[in-house]
């Protein structure tokens, strides 16, 4: 999501990041003393109350599937699909049309080896979390460790140095503490997080077709509501955090990941791995 497309935005306006802290939102910072172990494991800091986590550095392409939504975005599809290909040649990659007709879209994904499905538009609000809900369908067809699902003008720059081996819904932390979320330029999931979301069929729940009616329900429905009313579209961004609260999911953040609203973000000697949006 540029700065920004509004037909194909997953994602809000900036709000305020929240910190991380145990329970909510654990970091990961300068992880990589042991880089050619499997696994290395960070003792929280003092005075800081992190847990211990796990990471792991010797991951594969067949660990890790990509996931990419479009809509009247050919052009930055094709760039993010050939950062892909350059950083990650052999992993799994479904670009998933969401209503477009654009007959260039199955010859480059021919092209970018991906798994390619021209659908009917899923995208309104309308729909409630049925966009969501095929993403994960379509990644549980032949599942893997990891699920990144990222927007047509996410950046990869380089290849992660380490995916975290702790379970849950991970990337760039956005918002106040009563509505914690994982931006949706890049947002992770593992396997069992994305297995968990689906089998729970709160993708289905009729609330996420009228969010306005429902907004004493939870702060997620006020930020669900005022993304519809701007564009007419569901959301990422507030409907998987939303369901991952409902389910004990946790939420943390991934410090390869600098994930934004509107500008890019520095990237200095290409600190993070993926970044969003691209530079116009």
């Amino acid at each position: 999501m540029p700065g920004l497309r509004k037909s194909n935005s997953n994602h809000e306006p900036p709000a305020s990041r929240i910190e991380a802290n145990a329970g909510t939102m654990a970091t990961c910072q300068d992880l990589l003393q042991q880089r050619g172990a499997q696994q290395t494991r960070m003792t929280s800091s003092p005075g800081h109350n992190r847990s211990l986590t796990d990471v792991l550095t010797n991951y594969s392409d067949k660990d890790l599937t990509f996931f990419a939504l479009t809509y009247k975005n050919y052009e930055a599809t094709a760039e993010c699909l050939a950062d892909l290909r350059k950083h990650y040649p052999t992993c799994r990659v479904i670009l998933r049309s969401d209503g477009d007709p654009d007959s260039r879209l199955p010859l480059l994904a021919e092209r970018s080896k991906v798994d390619f499905r021209g659908e009917p538009r899923l995208f309104g609000i309308e729909n409630g979390g049925a966009v969501i809900e095929r993403m994960l369908e379509l990644f549980l067809e032949r599942p893997t460790r990891y699920l990144f699902k990222i927007d047509p003008d996410t950046v990869i720059h380089r290849r992660f140095q380490y995916l975290p081996v702790r379970s849950g819904l991970f990337g760039t932390p956005q918002t106040e503490s009563e509505s914690p979320s994982i931006q949706g330029g890049c947002m992770g999931f593992t396997r069992d997080a994305a297995e968990q979301i689906l089998r729970s069929q709160l993708l289905r729940d009729c609330r996420l077709r009228e969010p306005a009616k429902f907004i004493d329900d939870s702060p997620y429905f006020v930020r669900m509501t005022d993304r519809a009313n701007r564009c007419g579209l569901a959301s990422f961004d507030w409907i998987v955090p939303w369901i991952a609260g409902q389910l004990g999911i946790p939420l943390f953040s991934f410090d390869e990941v600098n994930s934004g609203w509107g500008q890019a973000p520095p990237n200095p000697d290409q600190r993070y791995a993926v970044s969003h949006p691209r530079a116009k």
